[in-house]
C-alpha cells in the first residue's frame, strides 16, 4: 500500500457521516476484542496447556454478584464525592438538557468495549501465566506497572514529568487492586466490575472525560470559582488518590474471612 492509498483512505473515511464513522469505530473495537480473545486461548493453550476457562468468563451465581458489587463498590462513592466536591467549591452539577437517551447508550457501549479491552490485556491471560509462574505478589505488581505506562499514551501525557507520575500513580494503584481481585476470585468478573464502574461514573456520568465530551451531568462553570483552602484541597487530594485502594483492600479482607475468596490460581 502507497503513501496515496493511505492518503485516499483517510479521505474517504472523512468524508463519511458521523453514523458511519461510529459504526466503523465500533466494529474496530469488537474485531479488536474477538482478536484479544483468541490470542489469549492460543497463549493459554501453548503456555499453560489451558483454555479460556482460565479467566473465568463462564456466568456463575458468584460472578454475578461479583459483578453487581463491583460495580456498586465504585459508582456511587466516585458519583458522591465528585458532586459534593463540586458544591463545595460551588461549582455543582447541573443536568446536561441536551443528552439523549442515545448518548448514554452510546457513552456506555463505548466505557464497556474499553474497560473490556484493557482487562483482557492487563487482567487475562498474562496476568494468569505471570501468576502461576512468578506467584502473585510479582505477577500482579508487573500488571499494575504495565497499567499504569499504558496510560501514559492513552491519557496523552508522555513527555510530561509531573503528569506522567500523577496518572501512573494513579493508574498503577488501581491497576493492582485490578489484578488482586482476579487472582482472589479467578475470574474477569470483579475486576472488570470495578473498572466499569469506576470509568462509568467518571465519564457517562460525570463528564470528566473530554473525548467523549458532556454526558449526563456538568458542571455549572468552565472554571472552579472558588478555592476551598489549603487543608481542605489537601483533604480533597488524599480522598482521591486513597479511596478507591482503601475500599478494595477492606472488601478483600472481608471476602477473605467470609471464604467467598477462592484464589483458584494458586491451585496446581
Amino acid at each position: 500500500m502507497t503513501f496515496y492509498d493511505i492518503r485516499t483512505t483517510l479521505d474517504n473515511v472523512m468524508k463519511m457521516n458521523d453514523f458511519k464513522i461510529i459504526l466503523l469505530v465500533k466494529i474496530f473495537k469488537m474485531t479488536g476484542i474477538l482478536i484479544e480473545l483468541f490470542l489469549s486461548w492460543l497463549l493459554l493453550k501453548i503456555v499453560e496447556k489451558t483454555s479460556l476457562s482460565a479467566l473465568g468468563l463462564q456466568p456463575t451465581r458468584r460472578r454475578i454478584k461479583d459483578l453487581a458489587i463491583g460495580i456498586l463498590l465504585t459508582a456511587p462513592f466516585l458519583i458522591a464525592f465528585s458532586t459534593g466536591v463540586a458544591i463545595l467549591i460551588s461549582n455543582p452539577y447541573h443536568l446536561n438538557p441536551h443528552y439523549t437517551f442515545k448518548d448514554f447508550l452510546t457513552a456506555t457501549g463505548y466505557v464497556f468495549r474499553a474497560a473490556v479491552y484493557e482487562d483482557l490485556i492487563f487482567r487475562g491471560a498474562l496476568l494468569y501465566i505471570l501468576i502461576r509462574r512468578l506467584g502473585p505478589r510479582k505477577g500482579m505488581l508487573i500488571s499494575a506497572i504495565a497499567f499504569g505506562i499504558y496510560h501514559w499514551f492513552s491519557w496523552g501525557v508522555l513527555g510530561q514529568p509531573v503528569q506522567m507520575l500523577i496518572v501512573f500513580a494513579m493508574t498503577g494503584v488501581a491497576g493492582y487492586i485490578f489484578a488482586m481481585a482476579y487472582e482472589r476470585t479467578g475470574s474477569l468478573y470483579l475486576p472488570f466490575a470495578l473498572h466499569f464502574g469506576m470509568d462509568f461514573a467518571a465519564m457517562v456520568i460525570l463528564s470528566q472525560d473530554k473525548g467523549i465530551g458532556l454526558q449526563l451531568l456538568s458542571k455549572t462553570f468552565m472554571t472552579d470559582p472558588i478555592s476551598p483552602g489549603p487543608v481542605v484541597s489537601l483533604l480533597v487530594i488524599l480522598i482521591h488518590f486513597t479511596w478507591f485502594p482503601i475500599l478494595g483492600f477492606l472488601y478483600f479482607r472481608y471476602m477473605h474471612r467470609s471464604s467467598a475468596s477462592v484464589r483458584p490460581l494458586l491451585r496446581s
